[in-house]
């Protein structure tokens, strides 16, 4: 009888600490989904933008070309890699309103820096909320007792979404 209530238990706290790491691993999944909402909305956001903003410059066709990479079921790597090919389009607009005067005080440059600055609070929320959550994961696939389960379930550590080695160095004026 005892043999059984100890059987029960563990089985019991099996569950628990299983249900722990995949209620982790789906807000990672979540979280990763976040970051392609964002990624999502700054294409969407820029590409109406650069429409209005068109007759100032051509520029913005090449810019345009590179945000239309944004695809589903990207690795975190390759989507921090369009995060930097963002990155750099962002320079290529700003750049583009360095060369043409009048486009600094355009409304319609204004709200496009506007968009910009919003869509890139956005998506780094989405990458903070991801991190904490991978965070979260990792921890409960390392730690005690929990990790047997989690090798039994082949559970991988997740990666973190981290800034390119240009976004570390301090910007020179």
């Amino acid at each position: 009888m005892i043999a059984l209530g100890i059987i029960v238990l563990l089985a019991v706290v099996a569950a628990v600490l299983y249900n722990r790491i995949v209620a982790a691993r789906v807000r990672c999944d979540e979280a990763l989904s976040g970051i392609d909402v964002a990624l999502a909305k700054r294409y969407q956001s820029l590409s109406g933008i650069l429409e209005t903003v068109r007759g100032y410059a051509r520029h913005e066709l090449e810019v345009l070309q590179q945000l239309t990479k944004l695809r589903s079921g990207m690795t975190l790597q390759q989507k921090q890699q369009l995060s930097e090919e963002y990155d750099q389009a962002e320079r290529q607009i700003l750049g583009v309103a360095e060369q043409y005067p009048q486009l600094k005080a355009s409304a319609n440059y204004m709200q496009l820096q506007d968009t910009i600055r919003d869509a890139e609070e956005h998506l780094q929320a989405a990458r903070r909320l991801y991190n904490a959550n991978a965070a979260a994961y990792n921890e409960a696939i390392q730690s005690f007792p929990t990790c047997l389960i989690a090798a039994l379930m082949q559970a991988e550590p997740r990666s973190y979404f981290q800034a390119s080695q240009q976004e570390r160095q301090n910007i020179t004026l």
